[in-house]
Order: structure tokens, then C-alpha cells, then sequence
């Protein structure tokens, strides 16, 4: 299985920003010109920024009048065998995953509001 990597917090400042939540492999990394010293390898599974929509593009978020925000995210099990993912989709454990994920936006909403607020 390929490794994928993504930017060091450190670095962030200095690359351009579409790269900033960028996950590829270390040689999609090294045509763009990025020093291995600037990346950290990425977990096995792990939380992309986007939902890909086609072989160049990606749904990243948008916002409308009546909805408010929309960030989209994927999460990859690359190891994930199909009678894992089988179980794994179907009820108590995407349930408790998703609750896991809502606890975790709560909390983030509600720092940034106060942040935001300052209250």
C-alpha cells in the first residue's frame, strides 16, 4: 500500500494554500517541488478535505443564503477489507463513528463562536 503524506503544521505558512489540507503520495509531493522535511506521513486511516467528484476535481464546501456553510470531508480505511466495510456501513459502528465526528463539530463550533463572539 502507498504511504500518503500531507504538510507539517510548521510549514503551512510558507506553501500555497491549496496545498494546505493536501493529501498525496511522496511523489506527487516532490513534482509540486515540496521538501520531504515539510511533510508528515498521514495514518492509515484518515480525513481528507473534500469529496472527489471526478479524476481532477474535488467538492471542497460552499455556502447559500438559507443553508448556511457546507464543508465536505472523506474518511479512508484503505485497509478495510470488504466484509469489514459490509459490517463496518451498515448500523451500530458507522453510528457510533458519526456520533464520535458530531461531538468533536460541537465542540469546534462551539470554540469558534466564542472565538468569533468573544465570549
Amino acid at each position: 500500500m502507498e504511504k500518503n503524506y500531507r504538510i507539517i503544521k510548521e510549514a503551512v505558512p510558507f506553501i500555497l494554500e491549496k496545498h494546505a489540507t493536501a493529501i498525496y503520495s511522496l511523489e506527487t509531493w516532490n513534482s509540486i517541488g515540496i521538501d520531504i522535511k515539510a511533510l508528515e506521513e498521514v495514518k492509515p486511516a484518515f480525513v481528507s478535505y473534500g469529496i472527489k467528484s471526478g479524476e481532477r476535481s474535488t467538492d471542497l464546501s460552499g455556502w447559500d443564503k438559507e443553508n448556511g456553510a457546507k464543508c465536505c470531508f472523506t474518511i479512508t480505511f484503505p485497509s478495510m477489507q470488504h466484509q469489514e466495510y459490509d459490517k463496518f456501513s451498515k448500523g451500530r459502528m458507522i453510528r457510533e463513528l458519526m456520533n464520535k465526528i458530531q461531538n468533536n463539530i460541537d465542540y469546534f463550533y462551539q470554540q469558534y463562536h466564542g472565538d468569533y463572539l468573544n465570549i
